[in-house]
C-alpha cells in the first residue's frame, strides 16, 4: 500500500473546518495552521467564507487544485457521501475524525462496512473513523485536535520515535508526554476503527522509514495476529518495536475443554505471538514513556553485563535486588582495571561491581570511576546512581556523566538521580544532553532490559510467513475425536505411542502382559485421576478385574469405554499439546505434565511455525530442565526426543485445521525416547 502522499500531502481540505473554537473542527483547522506546515490548506463549511484570514470553500467540488488528503469532521451519517464525492474527484487519501460508527452500535456498523467496502473498491487509504487524526513531524504536519502543544516536540532535533494507538485517549497523553520531554515524535498515529489502514499498515511503512528508530503501539484488539507478527517481525530485524496490549487478565476467557486450554488462553496467544514476532512487550503506559528516553542514545549493545556506580550503598543494594527479575547479570570487573580504579580511588574501600563511592564522593570522583569502566571495551552498559548528600555535586556529576555520554555515544549509559526538587536542574541537564534519566533505579533496569534483550535477539530473529498453509487431511465429524483416533494420530505423525486394547469384559484381560494400566476414556472425561477412572500398576489379572469391577457404573455411558496399556515406568512427565487462536493460529505448548500440570504452571509456549532448534530453546527454559538435563547425578534424559515431538506436534497442528485443542498428557521422556500414553484431540 502507497502511503507517500497519505503521509507527505502538499494540499489538505478539512471537511467540518469550523470558526467555533471550542469545536473539533477548528482545533483540527488551527493545529494544521499553526504547526509548521507547509503545504496548502483548504477549510470546508457550508457557512463560513474565511477561516482565521483562510479562504474557505462550501464544497470539495469548489476546489480546482489537486488535493492529495481530505480529512473529515462532520456527522457520521453524511461521512460516507462526502467519501464517494472526493473518490470521483481523484482523491485517495482520507483520514476520518468523525465518530458515531461501529463503536455506537448496528447502524453505525453498517456504515462503516459501507466505508469498507468502497475503499476496497477505489483502493483508498483511510485512517479511522473514529481518531485523533496523524502527525507527520518531518514535514511539520500536526493533524490531530488534540489539544496538547505538540509543536515543541515536532521541532527536536531527536524525532525518531513513532507511535500508534487504538486510543485516542492513550494517544492523546502520548502526545502530551512527548511535548515534555527531550525526545520527538517522527509519527504520530491514532487508529481509531481501522475501517481500511490498521497498524500492520504502518508497520510495512516503517520497514522503510529512515526517520524512525522506535515503533511504539498501543492495542486493545488484534485483529489479524499472523499478519501482525510477519509484519513485526520483518520490522524488529530492523528496529525495535514495542507493545502494549491492554486486557491481560483472564475474566472474560472461555471455558477450555483441555490441559491445553486451560494454560494458553486468548490473552496467553497474543503474548506469544509478539514474543514470536521480537516486538518488546510492554507491561504498562511507564514502560512506554522509560523505553523511549533510551532511543535518546544510538547504542550498540554486545552483551547484558551491567555495571553500577553510587554513592548510596542502600540503594545499590535495592538496585542489585533488581537486576535478577529483569534478566541481567552484574559483569566482573577486570584485573587490569580493578587495578586502575585501586590507584584512583584510593578512598573508596572495596573495589567491585557494583562500585560504591561512597557518601562523600564528589563530581570528580564520579568521572574517575565512570572514565576508567566506560574505557573498558566489554562494558556496554552502566547505570549510574546519584543521592543528594552535604558534600555531592549533582549539577556538576550530571555535566560529568553527559560529557561521558558523547565520548563513548554507542554504550548504554542511564543516570537514576534519587530524590526530589533539589536534583530537578541536574535532570534537565541530562535530559537536554540525551542521557535516559529515571526517577528511580528499578525503571531503569526495567527499560535497559527491555533494549538489551531486544538487541541481542534480533539478529537471530526469522521473519514468520504470514501465508502458511493450514489444510486438513481428515475430515473430522465428531465435535472429539474418539480416543482410539487421536492415538492414530500420534502415530502418522511418528509419535511413539502405547498400545490399547478395549477391555469389553473380564475375558479381554486374560492374556495381557502385566503390570497394566486400565483407564475409562470418554468424550466428557478429561481428569481421570480426579475422577477414580484410572487404576496403573496392575500386577495381575485378580489386579485387574478388581478395578474394572469399580468402573462398572460409569461403563453403563455407552459413551464411555475401559482400554488397557502396558504399565510405562520411569521417566519424567511432560504435556505437549496445542490450542488454536481465531487470531495468532496455534499456540503451542509444552511443560510439566502428569495429573499436577495444571497446578505447577510449569509451561513455554510457542508459535506454529517452531523449529528443531526453536523446541530445544523452549525445553531449556522450562523448571523441569534441570531434571532433563540430569540433576542430582540422574541420567540426562532425552531432550532431543522431546524436542523432535514438540515439533511433530506443531506440524499435527498446520495439517489439521479442524482441531482446535490437542494434547499429549502425559508424554514420558526416559533416557533414550518418548513415549504417550495419553492424548486428548478436540475438533
Amino acid at each position: 500500500m502507497n502511503l507517500n502522499n497519505f503521509l507527505n500531502p502538499s494540499s489538505i481540505a478539512i471537511i467540518g473546518a469550523s470558526r467555533d473554537k471550542t469545536k473539533i473542527g477548528y482545533q483540527l483547522f488551527d493545529n494544521v495552521r499553526t504547526g509548521g506546515f507547509k503545504g496548502k490548506i483548504f477549510p470546508i463549511n457550508l457557512k463560513a467564507e474565511a477561516i482565521d484570514g483562510i479562504k474557505a470553500y462550501r464544497d470539495i467540488q469548489d476546489i480546482s487544485v489537486k488535493i492529495d488528503l481530505v480529512a473529515i469532521v462532520i456527522p457520521a451519517k453524511f461521512v460516507l457521501a462526502e467519501v464517494e464525492k472526493c473518490a470521483k474527484k481523484g482523491i485517495k487519501n482520507f483520514v476520518i475524525i468523525s465518530a458515531g460508527f461501529s463503536e455506537v452500535g448496528k447502524d453505525g456498523e453498517e456504515m462503516e462496512d459501507a466505508i469498507h467496502a468502497l475503499a476496497e473498491k477505489l483502493g483508498l487509504n483511510i485512517l479511522g473513523p473514529n481518531c485523533l487524526g496523524f502527525v507527520n513531524s518531518n514535514i511539520n504536519l500536526n493533524l490531530t485536535f488534540a489539544r496538547t502543544p505538540v509543536s515543541s516536540a515536532l521541532g527536536r532535533v531527536n524525532k525518531n520515535i513513532a507511535f500508534l494507538s487504538q486510543s485516542g485517549a492513550i494517544g492523546s497523553a502520548a502526545l502530551d508526554w512527548f511535548s515534555d520531554k527531550n525526545v520527538g515524535l517522527s509519527y504520530f498515529f491514532s487508529l481509531g476503527n481501522e475501517v481500511n489502514l490498521d497498524g500492520n499498515d504502518f508497520f510495512e511503512f516503517f520497514s522503510r522509514d529512515k526517520n524512525t528508530d522506535l515503533v511504539v503501539a498501543y492495542f486493545e484488539e488484534i485483529k489479524n495476529g499472523k499478519k501482525l507478527m510477519e509484519t513485526v517481525s520483518r520490522l524488529s530485524r530492523i528496529k525495535p518495536v514495542a507493545v502494549l496490549k491492554s486486557g491481560k487478565t483472564k475474566a472474560g476467557q472461555l471455558a477450555a475443554m483441555s490441559h491445553t486450554g486451560s494454560m494458553a488462553g486468548s490473552q496467553v496467544a497474543i503474548q506469544t505471538g509478539l514474543k514470536r514476532s521480537g516486538a518488546i512487550i510492554l507491561e504498562n503506559l511507564a514502560d512506554i514513556f522509560n523505553l523511549c528516553q533510551l532511543t535518546l542514545r544510538q547504542t550498540e549493545i554486545k552483551n547484558k553485563e551491567i555495571y553500577i556506580v553510587s554513592n548510596a550503598g542502600g540503594p545499590l543494594v535495592l538496585t542489585t535486588d533488581e537486576l535478577e527479575k529483569n534478566n541481567l547479570p552484574l559483569g566482573e570487573f577486570s584485573p587490569a582495571l580493578s587495578k586502575k580504579l585501586k590507584a584512583e580511588l584510593s578512598e573508596v574501600p572495596t573495589i567491585k561491581n557494583p562500585l560504591d563511592i561512597i557518601g562523600d564522593a564528589t563530581a570528580e570522583r564520579y568521572q574517575i570511576a565512570l572514565q576508567n569502566i566506560l574505557a573498558d571495551k566489554k562494558v556496554d552498559n552502566v547505570l549510574v546512581l546519584l543521592t543528594q548528600q552535604t558534600t555531592t555535586e549533582v549539577e556538576k556529576t550530571a555535566e560529568e556523566i553527559c560529557r561521558l555520554g558523547k565520548k563513548y555515544p554507542k554504550k548504554m549509559i542511564c543516570a537514576s538521580f534519587i530524590g526530589g526538587v533539589s536534583l530537578d536542574k541536574a535532570k534537565e541537564i541530562l535530559k537536554k544532553n540525551s542521557i535516559p534519566s529515571f526517577d528511580y533505579p528499578e525503571e531503569a533496569l526495567r527499560a535497559m532490559g527491555m533494549m538489551i534483550e531486544y538487541q541481542l535477539g534480533r539478529k537471530k530473529l526469522s521473519i514468520f510467513s504470514h501465508s502458511t498453509q493450514h489444510i486438513t487431511h481428515s475430515n473430522f465429524t465428531n465435535q472429539q475425536l474418539s480416543y482410539l483416533e487421536s492415538f492414530g494420530l500420534l502415530k502418522k505423525y511418528g509419535i511413539k505411542s502405547v498400545e490399547n486394547k478395549i477391555i469389553a469384559s473380564e475375558k479381554d484381560l486374560v492374556g495381557l502382559k502385566y503390570p497394566i494400566v486400565l483407564k475409562v476414556v470418554g468424550e466428557k472425561i478429561i481428569h481421570k485421576t480426579d475422577e477414580n477412572l484410572l487404576a496403573i500398576n496392575l500386577k495381575n489379572l485378580d489386579d485387574a478385574k478388581k478395578a474394572l469391577a469399580k468402573f462398572k457404573n460409569v461403563l453403563k455411558n455407552k459413551d464411555n469405554f475401559c482400554v488397557a496399556q502396558p504399565m510405562v515406568k520411569g521417566g519424567l512427565e511432560v504435556i505437549i499439546g496445542f490450542k488454536r487462536d481465531e487470531s495468532f493460529g496455534p499456540i503451542i505448548m509444552a511443560g510439566a505434565g502428569g495429573i499436577y500440570a495444571e497446578i505447577l504452571n510449569d509451561i513455554q509456549l510457542e508459535i506454529e511455525d517452531i523449529d528443531l532448534p526453536r523446541a530445544l530453546a523452549m525445553i531449556q527454559k522450562l523448571k523441569i530442565a534441570k531434571i532433563l538435563n540430569g540433576a542430582r547425578g540422574k541420567e540426562k534424559l532425552d531432550s532431543q526426543a522431546l524436542a523432535e515431538t514438540i515439533v511433530k506436534v506443531a506440524k499435527l497442528a498446520r495439517e489439521n485445521s479442524e482441531i482446535q485443542e490437542f494434547d499429549i498428557n502425559p508424554l514420558f521422556v526416559n533416557e533414550k525416547g518418548v513415549v504417550a500414553v495419553d492424548v486428548r484431540a478436540i475438533t
